[in-house]
């Protein structure tokens, strides 16, 4: 286990905390202190459908509020626009849904209503939008498409070479990410792999020589976390425990009655094992972030020598 610090919630901290929690992406990619960042990640993944690359941003308020009251608003983990004009919406999503590719139309839509002009002469010459979303669980984006980047825009049903280009979406699959340290050769999978693994790590891979990597590093680590920030990175990781936790129960008494509920989530279904995996793996999982045997065992409902078993 990664050398950590004692926080104010009683357990450990690993040296790094997890990139895929929304309070360290935020800090990583959505501050004007670290704009190289964001743009670095946005050139990135964006590289093979971006004429050029971006070479500024500007980052917006993440609050679009909705055109009356009684219209609901959106919330994003970055908005930012480039120097032609294009936006961009960044964000980690942890949590699955279901139409979660609807759930990004919509929010590039409100931005398309938002960004329209009052009066009779609007030419409807609405700027570039892109959408990137980093999802720590499966998406089914057909049976063939097991790519771990998913690109998706607006095209010629009978001329697939015809691409209106006003609108793209990229989703990006963590889970299906699992190349080692070794193996990552391109900057995607550089970032990829800091994201799913940086928190279990001493220091940043020897092999990812480019600064952008320290930096981000640096910043996830918890130790530069002031009081306030490490309450707030406190805060975010509980309610996902809480959110695994409560997931992995729902598994449990699913897998119980025979019935299984977490068939997207790759969990094994129709047995009736006793212990759900996905309890246990949730245990591991807040094992090796630092908290103690006996939080542990509160949270997942298991016996607290279960739970020591498992360090």
């Amino acid at each position: 286990m990664p050398k950590s610090i004692p926080g104010k919630t009683g357990f450990k901290h690993p040296k790094f905390a997890p990139l895929t929690l929304d309070f360290t992406f935020k800090r990583a990619f959505a501050n004007e202190r670290s704009k190289n960042l964001l743009l670095f990640l946005l050139n990135a993944f964006l590289a093979e459908k971006l004429k050029h690359p971006i070479k500024e941003v500007k980052i917006g308020r993440n609050e679009l509020l909705g055109r009356t009251m009684r219209k609901r608003g959106a919330f994003f983990d970055v908005y930012c626009e480039d120097a032609s004009g294009a936006r961009f919406i960044v964000e980690i999503q942890v949590k699955d849904q279901e139409h979660f590719i609807a759930r990004t139309f919509f929010y590039l839509c409100m931005i398309i209503s938002n960004l329209a002009k009052k009066g009779k002469k609007y030419d409807f010459n609405i700027p570039k939008l892109y959408s990137i979303s980093f999802l720590d669980f499966d998406l089914d984006f057909g049976k063939n498409c097991t790519e771990v980047v998913q690109h998706l825009s607006m095209r010629n049903d009978k001329h697939l070479e015809v691409c209106y280009d006003m609108l793209r979406m990229t989703f990006v699959i963590l889970p299906r990410f699992k190349k080692s340290e070794s193996e990552c050769k391109t900057i995607t999978d550089k970032i990829l792999f800091s994201m799913k693994n940086g928190h279990k790590l001493k220091g940043v891979p020897k092999s990812f020589k480019e600064k952008e990597f320290r930096e981000i590093f640096e910043i996830s680590k918890v130790s530069n976390f002031t009081d306030v920030e490490l309450a707030k990175y406190e805060e975010a990781m509980m309610n996902r425990y809480d959110y695994e936790a409560t997931i992995a129960y729902a598994e449990k008494k699913g897998e119980k009655r025979g019935i299984g509920i977490g068939e997207r989530r790759g969990i094994g279904i129709g047995e009736k094992r006793g212990v759900g995996k996905g309890v246990l793996r949730t245990a591991v999982s807040m094992l090796k972030d630092g908290l103690e045997p006996a939080r542990v065992a509160r949270i997942t409902k298991l016996p607290k020598k279960q739970i020591i078993a498992l360090r």
